[in-house]
């Protein structure tokens, strides 16, 4: 066999050689975490941000579906590329990962789009009157992340579900694919590939998520009362979108309508001396209030309220 032949066999052979130490694999792992945390201290230091649930965070407080997804896409993305490449680096080899399969872009190019359409709808109807966002407080209960797989009024949604269901099934395999070409040491054929199968799932998904947020907008929507619960006499402010104003629009306790002051993204009023329902003194408490706003007849999502005794 002639030298430069030799020469090729084994350097394909050291591409793809189960006998890479395990000590190179894990290096490689652990690089790929420490850029992610590299990243995120960098981030946050810019930014003065440290949560990193704020990276997908909307407007009104509650985490973004599709942010979410872009979000997690990219750490994936960015940490087998980093680990393969340091695997690969390695071996001695330290030019960049040519091979990007097609499908592998493209979802990252759905989920770029996903989000940022996304946001142009909400920004869209909102400039146009046909809806309003409101921004949650720091410390209110409806700044959380339940807002991943729930509507505006905490309803399970299911265009969220399904979307972030076929997201969490690609990102898994993905990864393990991943993991795979590190345990056996194979740099060669650079990131994998996603399935078709996976990716028609998941466009199906994202497409089904806009066309529901193309289609929903107006309804009078509550996030929970701030605070929760409280004794006769405790203020309460109850943020939300699309809450129009007086005369159109009325606050409902236990079904019977009750005074409040007003604007479009939040409603205040203060706990009553007396059951609304009854118009006498609350009894059996702690006792719950259902909450509803009701705009030129239109019904919002409810929330509860719990009376407790006085102090």
């Amino acid at each position: 066999m002639n030298a430069p032949l030799l020469a090729a066999t084994l350097t394909a052979a050291s591409q793809n050689d189960p006998h890479v130490s395990g000590g190179s694999k894990a290096g490689a792992i652990l690089i790929g975490v420490g850029v992610l945390i590299l990243l995120y201290v960098v981030t946050a230091l810019i930014t003065h941000q440290w949560n990193p649930v704020d990276v997908f965070r909307g407007f009104d407080g509650l985490a973004s579906t599709s942010k979410l997804q872009w979000f997690l896409w990219l750490i994936v993305i960015l940490f087998g590329y980093t680990s393969l490449w340091v695997l690969r680096a390695e071996q001695g080899d330290f030019s960049a990962l040519s091979n990007i399969p097609v499908n592998l872009l493209t979802v990252l190019g759905f989920s770029t789009a996903t989000a940022a359409a996304a946001k142009g709808i909400t920004n869209g109807y909102v400039q146009t009157g046909k809806m309003t966002k409101s921004g949650a407080l720091p410390g209110e209960p409806g700044k959380n992340t339940g807002g991943i797989f729930q509507d505006d009024g905490g309803s399970p949604e299911l265009a969220k579900i399904q979307m972030i269901g076929f997201t969490i099934i690609a990102i898994g395999i993905f990864l393990a694919t991943v993991i795979h070409q590190i345990a056996i040491g194979d740099v060669k054929d650079g990131l994998p590939n996603i399935d078709s199968s996976l990716m028609v799932l998941m466009g199906i998904s994202q497409g089904g998520y806009l066309g529901k947020k193309l289609v929903t907008f107006g309804t009078p929507t509550l996030y929970p009362p701030n605070p929760a619960t409280g004794p006769p006499n405790t203020p309460v402010t109850l943020r939300g979108a699309n809450l129009g104003s007086p005369p159109d629009s009325q606050l409902m306790l236990n079904g019977v309508p009750f005074g409040a002051t007003w604007s479009a993204t939040f409603t205040q009023f203060t706990v009553p001396q007396n059951d609304p329902a009854t118009g006498a003194p609350w009894t059996g408490l702690p006792k719950k209030v259902l909450i509803v706003v009701s705009v030129t007849g239109q019904p919002s999502n409810s929330m509860n309220f719990t009376v407790t005794a006085p102090p």
